[in-house]
Order: C-alpha cells, then sequence, then structure tokens
C-alpha cells in the first residue's frame, strides 16, 4: 500500500532547508513526495527546487498563488498514493514521524484518519513568555476529542475523497478544522497516535502572535465552528473587567490576556460579517457544514441495508 507525504509553503525560505533535511531523514521513506508553494517571494520556490533535484525519492513540486486548503487538494491530487500523510514546512519532524503517523491505517483497515502529537517550540523570550499561555495539547480522550492540525496528520484518500477534500472556499485558515469537522460526521475512525511528534515554534513577536490568533478567529467565523469559544472571548474584549473577575491569574499579565482575546474576537467578528459564506450546495447538519460530497456519502451509508 502505496504511501505519500503531501505539505504546502509559503516564504519559508529560513526553514525550507531545515525541514527538508528531517524528512530525508525518516527511518522510513514515503513513495511518493508532492509540495505545493503558494507562490513564494523570498527565495523558497528556487531553493525547494534546487532541493529536489538531489533528492532520491520522486518528488512533484508545483507554485501557485492559492489559499492553504487548495494547496493541499492539489498536492494530494498529484499523488496516486491510497494513504497521504500531511505536514507543515514549517515543522520539525522526528525521526520516526512518517512511519508512526501512517502505521495506524497500515495495520488496521477499520481506521481512516490518524493525528499525531504536536509539540509547541518556545525558544526566544517572547516565546518562552507565551508557554504560560499556550503549553501544549491536551492529549484527546476519546475518537470524537481528536481534532488534528494538518501539520501532523494521515489519512485515506479515499476518506478524504468521501467529503470532497479540504474545503476550498475558506479564505485561508480554519481548513483542517472543518476538514476533520466533516470526517467525523461522515463516521470515518479517528486514531490518535502519541509517538507521532511534529514540533512547531509559535509565533517569535507579539505582533505575529495576535495577528496569528485573529486569522484563528477569523477562518473559524467562515466555518461556523467554535462559536461558544469565540463568544466568550468576544464577551471579554467587549467588557475588559471580566478579563480579572473570570480568571485565575487575576492582575497577572492582564493586559497581554485582553489582547489575546480582543484579537481573537476581532478575528472572528470580522470573518462572520465580512468573511466568505459557504457555497450554497453547503449544507449545515447537526452543526457541522458538510460539502455536497460529505452529505452524498452520508446518504448512501444511511440507505444501505444493515
Amino acid at each position: 500500500m502505496n504511501r505519500a507525504l503531501i505539505a504546502t509553503l509559503f516564504n519559508e525560505v529560513d526553514n525550507v532547508s531545515r525541514w527538508w533535511d528531517g524528512l530525508q531523514r525518516q527511518d522510513v521513506l514515503p513513495d511518493e513526495i508532492a509540495i505545493v508553494d503558494g507562490d513564494s517571494t523570498d527565495g523558497t520556490w528556487e531553493k525547494l527546487q534546487e532541493l529536489a533535484r538531489h533528492s532520491a525519492l520522486p518528488v512533484r513540486l508545483k507554485q501557485q498563488r492559492c489559499n492553504i486548503a487548495t494547496g493541499r487538494n492539489l498536492a494530494i491530487a498529484m499523488t496516486d498514493a491510497s494513504i497521504i500523510a500531511c505536514t507543515d514546512a514549517g515543522s520539525f519532524l522526528e525521526p520516526d514521524w512518517f512511519s508512526e503517523i501512517t502505521r495506524p491505517l497500515l495495520e488496521d483497515p477499520l481506521i481512516d484518519v490518524v493525528g499525531g502529537c504536536s509539540i509547541n517550540r518556545f525558544e526566544n523570550e517572547f516565546q518562552k513568555f507565551l508557554e504560560q499561555f499556550e503549553g501544549q495539547a491536551v492529549t484527546p480522550r476519546t475518537p470524537e476529542e481528536i481534532d488534528p492540525s494538518s501539520r501532523n496528520l494521515a489519512f485515506r484518500r479515499q476518506a478524504w475523497a468521501d467529503v470532497g477534500g479540504y474545503p476550498e472556499w475558506l479564505t485561508l485558515t480554519g481548513e483542517d478544522a472543518l476538514f476533520n469537522f466533516e470526517l467525523h460526521k461522515v463516521g470515518k475512525r479517528f486514531f490518535y497516535n502519541p509517538r507521532a511528534a511534529v514540533s512547531w515554534p509559535m509565533r517569535d513577536t507579539a505582533a505575529g502572535y495576535f495577528k496569528m490568533l485573529r486569522g484563528y478567529g477569523y477562518g473559524a467565523a467562515e466555518a461556523r465552528l467554535y462559536g461558544p469559544y469565540f463568544w466568550r472571548r468576544t464577551l471579554v474584549a467587549l467588557c475588559p473587567p471580566s478579563v480579572w473577575l473570570s480568571s485565575r491569574w487575576r492582575w497577572r499579565h492582564a493586559g497581554f490576556r485582553y489582547q489575546k482575546n480582543l484579537a481573537s474576537a476581532r478575528g472572528w467578528l470580522a470573518g462572520l460579517l465580512c468573511g466568505r459564506r459557504p457555497p450554497k450546495d453547503w449544507r449545515r447538519i447537526d452543526g457541522v457544514l458538510l460539502s455536497p460530497q460529505a452529505q452524498r456519502y452520508m446518504q448512501q451509508q444511511f440507505s444501505r441495508p444493515k
């Protein structure tokens, strides 16, 4: 059963060589590699082409100005493999990552999606300050709680096709969250493998961090996800005293915590008011937006004799 690795990247010239070296040092190598560059302007595309020319592995590259979801779908379409492992070029891959993220799919035909352990890295002074707020992701206790980032994910090609791939109509972020929710909704089986580890450096400046939070909020609003979470952040932004009243931190870093909530709320409200609307053939079923392909798949499942 062939396994492919796909990735998207944009303006990663400072990281792409290190990421590529980590990929080449994997204890098990993919049968195919497909990478889409979102029209980088910093030399990433030229560096990527140079690295691919010296690779012993089959590498397919494409440069196209597009959002993340489109980039992921393009990369998958460039492969023939039945198992797809997905990551981002700004990540650090453990040497056994590829084997571990794909192993459950090889061993158990009933598993459709595997999420790994994504670890935040805190290196410079600002990132170390962030550690008290971000920490590390909580280990999911049930399959329903598994909501992996697409920097550390593997799935069957058929599962991807059954929900119509990543939702390309979103502006930029939120594509992996909505993709996961769709897969859960249509009944795909998730598995969490903590041994499949990828680490990812947090934003290294306050401006970059708040921009990231605004982007996450905007994407969540477009995808109609995590409403209660962002409503709470919006209430805190509108009523600053709640930063003190509702938190065990009280006065500690209250200004920074308020800016965090404000960035999330601004992004979310902007997404609600100005963000893209779902295509007309997408339907919201039990709180989850589903593509036409996902709707058809659900209907087929329900119509099958038991």
